[in-house]
């Protein structure tokens, strides 16, 4: 079962091209024996190599038809990161990481996350669960949504005053025993209301409000890493600093 994927190695990424003829087929990829990806139906897989150190790495891809999860292929590839391979990626505060990529693969390109860096090394975020609201590394979200899009704002001092407000309102969820808001995308909270609930995009949203004095419109429903993604696009008071080629979200939330 090792013959049915073609592998190319670009500055950036791998391209994997199935030669399945199946169709309902789930393609986990596992990179140094930890799970990288998984994409479900689809054709060509893009997996982005910026954040990978400079050294040898093991490249393994397991396919199995749904729903039954009967294995039908598999291949395992070594692949060099030099210095050549490497993108410079630097982070502000304020800068705005918005992925379509999901952990849990059956929302891929449908629910996605966001993350808002406050540090160059750093991002405050709301990823679900339990705390509703936490700092943590920008490596992680890099290494959880590698199929993401990087903006930042042309206005150095609106990113920092929206990472301040960031930093503020974590530690104000600390000191209310992490008890509020509680994670949800209940729709019955205001947008401007920062106590009831929290989600990833929102979190983003009242931190540029707040923050910043700087409104994102939203269009209907909850403000959605999709909205956050196509407004910021587009946006002449953004820039694109990265965008994964394989960047998409399928529903208009």
């Amino acid at each position: 079962m090792t013959n049915h994927f073609q592998i190319n190695q670009e500055l950036e990424r791998l391209l994997i091209q199935p030669n399945l003829t199946r169709a309902n087929v789930a393609h986990s990829i596992y990179i140094d024996q930890l799970l990288h990806m998984v994409q479900v139906h689809g054709g060509r897989i893009s997996v982005d190599t910026t954040h990978l150190r400079e050294g040898t790495h093991q490249l393994h891809i397991v396919s199995i038809e749904l729903p039954t999860g009967i294995p039908v292929a598999s291949a395992e590839w070594e692949f060099q990161i030099g210095q050549r391979h490497a993108r410079v990626r630097d982070f502000h505060p304020g800068d705005i990481l918005v992925a379509s990529d999901n952990l849990d693969e059956l929302k891929t390109g449908y629910v996605g996350h966001s993350a808002l860096v406050v540090d160059k090394e750093n991002v405050i975020e709301s990823p679900g669960l339990h705390p509703a609201i936490r700092k943590a590394s920008i490596q992680q979200f890099l290494d959880k949504h590698p199929i993401h899009a990087h903006f930042r704002p042309k206005s150095p001092e609106a990113g920092k005053s929206a990472a301040d407000f960031a930093k503020e309102y974590l530690s104000q969820f600390k000191e209310k025993g992490q008890q509020a808001p509680v994670f949800s995308f209940n729709l019955s909270s205001a947008l401007d209301d920062p106590w009831e609930y929290i989600y990833c995009s929102k979190l983003i949203w009242l931190s540029y409000y707040y923050g910043a004095d700087y409104k994102m419109e939203n269009d209907f429903l909850w403000f959605s890493p999709e909205d956050l993604y196509n407004k910021l696009k587009e946006n002449g008071d953004f820039t694109t600093v990265y965008k994964h080629p394989d960047v998409k979200f399928i529903l208009n939330t």
